[in-house]
């Protein structure tokens, strides 16, 4: 509950002000009973018109001043949910983007996607009723109990004598919902992640005729899905109807014994249990309220859980790991030593025992077939993962002793899969620099081959690009996120699969362009073309997620057979065995 609170006390004002209006208004709607009791008395009873008329203006005087108490108490408490619905939205949000990749791998898009909408929204729940329970509830209930019991000790010991059981019912209750909550939770995750997985893979489904199968998956996850959460909503309304019955039998009872007790002139005035009455209804309402609040608990906490799992998560940063400048400027030297790593639930490593070492300046490239384990080395080599086993070194410092803003302060990366977003080409490649200039913007442009696209739109650098680059060519959106990476000032620059939708003419003059443009900087090009490996000053050969091949083209087509064959496969045979004929 320390979340709860944690986002409300800001809003202390706000609580306060709807706590003393709402308890204003539970105190005049307790003085009814009473006035409807003395029109009963007084009035009815007597004959008194104007004693009627009084009472029942006391009583819309009463009504107004609770209307008006209630409206300020509702404004004030819809700035109280607005309020803390969108701060804990906002903390959520940032908290999940500072996440590493192993900590987002935990949870899983799926599950982060229903905390941030299903938990908050009913976080959002208790804030709206915070009030209410915790202030309007226990006075209503003790102030109408209070009331009954001095109007007629008899009649109010009926009633109270229903409340211990309706209490225990609801202990009984509730007792197994917070397991059913939790698993309903944990299959709406399941649901959604299905349903995430079918759309971004229909094709791949449709293409080896798996939709029989998909469709059992989602199938199994929303029946454990409504099976939880219909046995927990079952469960929870057994409390309404049974402490209603109990409550209105004991009504009945009370309005039986005070007949009974009036003919035989015990009870006094005929108004008291009139006003009995009344306050049973309030008890009631607040007691149902109050059940209802007790059920609903085990829900909540499982929603606290899960977005306290979120922020409860280590901080990306921390306050005793080195800076830039205890780590030293200038040079930013990268080595790995028996690194390996393997992502949660993976039955093996995807990288093994690997080591390397990256000097300053010098061109790398790693090259492998699909699954080799390439992707994953740039994520570890950018801080995102951290190795299983075995170190990596910057500057001769441990990863984990770097704080990771400065690790990536020291890269700019061209990402696998160019995003482009809804905005101009300026906004876009501005991303990897918010403070380059429009000549820095065209310049990098212009050095990755799209300066005559560019010159060839009506509004230059400031052409828009819909989401997702659809009115751009595949191409275009490689250039432009390269052109994204090179504006940035790093020390090293890494190009993860960048070229592989470019035709070979364009990649050649790209690299001419870049190799004037990052002279004396660290160029990591991760590559399936032995083409775009060619320039390197040193190729890694990944397999299988190993080193299998170290040196450059000439030495790596004579030593490693894995290299000679990509070569072939991409070459000819006929090509590398000329290759290697004429440096005979």
């Amino acid at each position: 509950m320390k979340l709860l609170f944690k986002y409300l006390k800001p809003y202390k004002k706000l609580l306060i002000i709807s706590a003393i209006t709402d308890a204003l208004g539970v105190f005049l709607l307790l003085c009814m009973p009473y006035v409807m009791s003395e029109i009963v008395d007084n009035g009815i009873a007597n004959g008194n018109f104007k004693s009627v008329i009084n009472s029942s203006i006391i009583m819309i005087v009463l009504s107004l001043i609770s209307l008006a108490s209630s409206l300020v108490a509702n404004k004030n408490n819809s700035a109280l949910t607005t309020g803390f619905t969108k701060d804990i939205c906002n903390a959520t949000f940032k908290k999940i983007n500072d996440l590493t990749y192993d900590q987002y791998a935990k949870i899983g898009p799926s599950g982060l996607l229903t905390r941030v909408t299903d938990d908050i929204f009913n976080m959002e729940g208790v804030a709206n009723t915070l009030v209410y329970t915790v202030v309007s509830v226990p006075i209503m209930f003790i102030g109408s109990a209070v009331l009954a019991f001095l109007a007629d000790g008899v009649l109010s010991v009926i009633f109270m004598c229903v409340i211990p059981p309706v209490i225990i019912i609801v202990l009984i209750v509730m007792k197994p919902l917070h397991k059913m909550w939790e698993k309903s939770d944990k299959y709406i995750d399941e649901q959604n992640k299905i349903v995430r997985e079918r759309l971004s893979g229909l094709r791949v489904v449709r293409a080896f005729n798996n939709e029989e199968k998909e469709h059992q998956r989602a199938k199994f996850a929303t029946e454990e899905m409504s099976k939880y959460m219909i046995k927990a909503n079952v469960r929870s309304g057994y409390i309404d109807p049974i402490a209603m019955l109990l409550l209105n039998v004991a009504t009945v009872i009370m309005v039986a014994v005070g007949g009974l007790r009036a003919q035989s002139g015990l009870l006094d005035k005929a108004g008291d249990i009139v006003a009995i009455v009344q306050y049973v209804a309030l008890i009631s309402n607040a007691l149902i309220n109050l059940t209802w609040t007790i059920s609903w608990l085990p829900r909540l906490k499982v929603s606290i859980d899960r977005i306290n799992e979120i922020h409860q998560m280590p901080s990306v940063e921390d306050e005793n790991l080195l800076s830039g400048e205890q780590i030293g400027f200038g040079e930013s030297q990268i080595e790995l030593k028996n690194v390996s790593f393997r992502y949660p639930k993976a039955r093996q490593d995807a990288i093994y025992n690997l080591s390397m070492n990256i000097r300053q300046g010098e061109k790398i490239a790693i090259i492998g077939g699909t699954g080799s384990g390439k992707t994953t080395l740039v994520r570890l080599l950018l801080g995102l993962s951290s190795a299983t086993q075995g170190e990596i070194l910057l500057n001769g410092v441990e990863y984990s002793k770097i704080a990771k803003t400065e690790v990536r302060k020291r890269f700019s990366v061209a990402l696998q899969k160019p995003m482009i977003f809804e905005g101009t080409v300026k906004e876009n490649v501005k991303m990897g620099n918010p403070n380059a200039t429009d000549e820095d913007v065209f310049t990098a442009l212009k050095d990755c081959q799209m300066e005559t696209f560019i010159l060839e739109q009506e509004k230059g650098i400031e052409h828009f690009l819909v989401g997702g680059g659809q009115n751009v060519s595949g191409g275009q959106k490689q250039r432009i996120n390269m052109a994204r990476t090179v504006v940035k000032d790093a020390d090293i620059y890494v190009f993860d699969d960048s070229f592989s939708a470019l035709d070979f003419l364009t990649e050649s003059q790209i690299k001419k362009s870049l190799a004037k443009r990052l002279e004396k900087k660290t160029q990591i090009t991760v590559t399936q073309r032995v083409s775009t490996a060619l320039f390197a000053d040193k190729i890694y050969v990944l397999d299988g997620g190993k080193i299998v091949g170290e040196g450059n083209h000439e030495q790596l087509i004579k030593s490693c057979d894995i290299y000679r064959e990509i070569c072939i496969s991409q070459l000819g045979k006929e090509t590398v065995e000329r290759i290697e004929n004429n440096e005979r």
